[in-house]
């Protein structure tokens, strides 16, 4: 954008040479004039070169974001689904397994891994939005502090990044503005933090 703007104001500042105010200084400065514009030339095609490059890279970058975002998706989905499967089987017939804890140290539930790896690549850290880098961060922290004592509170944290990713990939693509994405994120966790106080209740 600051590319684009000098050039801009470069262009402007040329174009004064061929005000008639500025007719008589052109006349007489003519090999100055000419050399002026030449250098402007110049300039203005670096500057527009720069700004495209830039632009190109910028396109790249948020293409290879949502390769990676659409990767964590799906990685989310696979270890949500064999989590509420090996949740069911437990809550099925907790007597035969035995204590919670016990039976979830010995079958874990499956925590995704490849989102760890994800929020420490540059690409990550320099193009997602702060807040998913922080909800994301911080479900990823609940997830670990649950995955063997509260499976639900594990599950529905899962869910929960699920979402904070399909959002994520929507503005990314210029699908949902800044406002929209963080009043769908302000739903999302009323959603979440009243599931878990049903969840609590019942306990």
């Amino acid at each position: 954008m600051l590319y684009i703007i000098l050039t801009i104001a470069l262009l402007a500042l040329s174009a004064l040479l061929f005000t008639p105010s500025c007719k008589a200084f052109t006349l007489r400065y003519e090999v100055a004039c000419n050399f002026i514009l030449t250098l402007v030339a110049t300039l203005v095609g670096v500057l527009l070169a720069i700004a495209i490059s830039n632009y190109d890279a910028e396109k790249k970058e948020i293409k290879d974001l949502i390769k990676v975002l659409n990767a964590a998706e799906a990685v989310v989905e696979e270890s949500l689904d064999y989590s509420i499967k090996l949740n069911e089987i437990y809550q099925g017939n907790p007597e035969q397994f035995g204590e919670q804890s016990d039976f979830f140290t010995r079958n874990p539930l499956v925590y995704p891994h490849y989102l760890d790896n994800m929020l420490t690549q540059n690409l990550i850290s320099k193009n997602l939005s702060q807040e998913g880098l922080s909800e994301l961060n911080e479900h990823l922290i609940t997830l670990q502090r649950s995955k063997q004592v509260a499976p639900q509170a594990f599950i529905a944290s899962m869910r929960y990044i699920k979402q904070v990713l399909i959002l994520e990939r929507r503005f990314q693509l210029t699908e949902i503005s800044a406002q929209e994405y963080q009043q769908t994120l302000d739903e999302y966790e009323e959603q979440l933090v009243y599931q878990q106080q049903q969840q609590q209740q019942q306990q």
